[in-house]
């Protein structure tokens, strides 16, 4: 079993990540940064796989990680195969059950990308559904837009709560200090009822209901994260949406609508084929029920 030395490895990263290395000494991105047996780990691999906003924090410590990380996996996966649990009835029954699923998660892709044309939902087609169904769309209770965060550090949850008092770009501030940026900037766009504002998070969800407009939490330390949030619109009930929010909503629901309808009905023929070919067969209700008799549970 092979590995790089980890001090080979330290001089190596440095001589990527160090600012003002001439181009001419950064080693290329195929450079082998980490082996176990006759596994490789590339320089580019790693790259791929970490998390952009991990490696603008500390590009070193990130790639360092995630070598470690492979390596452990590495090791355990080559033992596992020395002492043959691929071999064993409960790999090849769990691989198999893996296996379908998978397959049908892909053959659902390739079902979406193949329709894409048929999937899209134009601004008009939007409005037109709002204009026919309008009054579905008044607010039942009061929706709100609220700006979450979550840090892995009290610092920087501190930082973040500075920024936002500042008046820092709310992008930039989840970008350098959010555990998920990408998910948390989508939800600070959207409308969700009071009720069911962060629902998972009782101390985020008690703020929620007492604080103002643009006004922050404290800092709650829960399941080993820090958070805050800050209320940003509300919109009470029997109001309209407004237009400009809604129909980007609207569009995203009857795209899902349409994905939806599409594949089950492409699920739905496959099934009716593959019965009009004789492929199916299924004991019969009385059958099945003497044969369960017999068996002790």
């Amino acid at each position: 079993m092979k590995y790089i030395t980890f001090s080979n490895l330290i001089f190596l990263l440095l001589a990527l990540f160090i600012t003002g290395c001439s181009s001419s000494t950064i080693p290329p991105k195929d450079t082998v940064i980490a082996s176990v047996g006759n596994n490789r780990l590339t320089l580019q691999q790693a790259l791929d796989e970490i998390p952009r906003f991990r490696l603008q924090e500390d590009s070193l410590s990130a790639v360092l990680s995630f070598a470690n990380q492979w390596i452990e996996t590495q090791v355990s996966v080559d033992h596992a195969n020395r002492i043959g649990i691929p071999n064993s009835e409960d790999f090849q029954r769990r691989f198999t059950q893996y296996r379908n699923e998978l397959l049908k998660i892909l053959l659902r892709d390739y079902i979406i990308e193949t329709h894409q044309e048929e999937i899209k939902v134009s601004a008009t087609e939007a409005l037109n559904y709002y204009q026919t169904y309008r009054e579905q769309f008044i607010f039942d209770e009061k929706y709100v837009r609220y700006r979450h965060l979550t840090t892995r550090t009290r610092t920087e949850a501190d930082n973040a709560n500075s920024a936002l008092m500042a008046g820092e770009s709310w992008e930039e501030i989840v970008e350098r200090y959010s555990v998920n940026p990408v998910l948390q900037l989508r939800q600070s766009t959207l409308f969700i009822p009071l009720s069911m504002a962060a629902t998972d998070l009782p101390a985020i969800h008690q703020s929620l209901q007492i604080i103002g407009l643009t006004e922050r939490s404290p800092i709650y330390y829960i399941n080993g994260q820090y958070h805050l949030v800050q209320l940003m619109e509300e919109k009470t009930e029997g109001e309209y949406p407004d237009l400009e929010w809604l129909i980007p909503q609207i569009q995203e629901w009857l795209k899902m609508e349409k994905t939806r309808r599409i594949t089950n009905a492409y699920l739905r023929n496959l099934y009716l084929q593959a019965e009009a070919n004789n492929e199916i067969e299924l004991s019969n209700f009385k059958d099945l029920e003497q044969i369960l008799k017999s068996y002790e549970y």
